[in-house]
């Protein structure tokens, strides 16, 4: 398993620092080796959007937003270029449980921490949720994810015994040695 946490820039950000984080996002995933399981998890500032027109491969219709924001169309775009999927938005769960974010003064709510996996293992993931009784001293609920991994044990490679090395016993010294 591969756990990449990433942490993106605000919507008010310069667009070429945006470019550079997901520039450095994406090193980080090619460094990832192709046989793992990748979660890309992180408070990616960005509205998961319920307007999933050509992006039906990466996001369901679960979202919260109504509307599109810069930084939710360059997640929802590096995802689809990389095979990564938008874990939270395929399962429905009531609003409560997909606000991942309060504003200070407690009166906003979003949801903008994601974890996004391969399509590959799309069907591990069981269910995504916050947990707002944890007392996590952020303005971020901590988010569970449960998942099944069903993986295949490797068989164990028989080595042969070494044979032993007889013709040491017809050499004088060797015999001396061990008697």
């Amino acid at each position: 398993i591969t756990v990449i946490q990433a942490y993106a820039p605000i919507e008010d950000t310069e667009e070429a620092d945006k470019d550079a984080f997901y520039d450095q996002l994406q090193d980080a995933l090619d460094d990832a080796p192709h046989h793992d399981l990748v979660l890309l998890t992180g408070d990616f500032n960005a509205k998961s959007t319920r307007n999933q027109q050509g992006y039906e491969h990466v996001i369901s219709p679960n979202g919260t937003a109504t509307d599109t924001s810069s930084n939710s169309e360059r997640l929802v775009s590096f995802c689809s270029t990389n095979g990564l999927v938008i874990g939270n938005t395929y399962f429905e769960q009531k609003w409560i449980y997909k606000e991942m974010w309060r504003s200070p003064d407690g009166r906003t709510f979003n949801e903008v921490d994601y974890v996004c996996t391969s399509k590959r293992w799309k069907s591990t993931l069981l269910d995504m949720r916050t947990c707002r009784g944890a007392d996590v001293g952020s303005d971020h609920y901590l988010l569970l994810m449960k998942y099944r991994l069903r993986l295949r044990c490797l068989p164990l490679v028989q080595s042969r015994p070494r044979p032993f090395a007889v013709e040491k016993f017809k050499d004088r010294r060797t015999v001396d040695q061990f008697q």
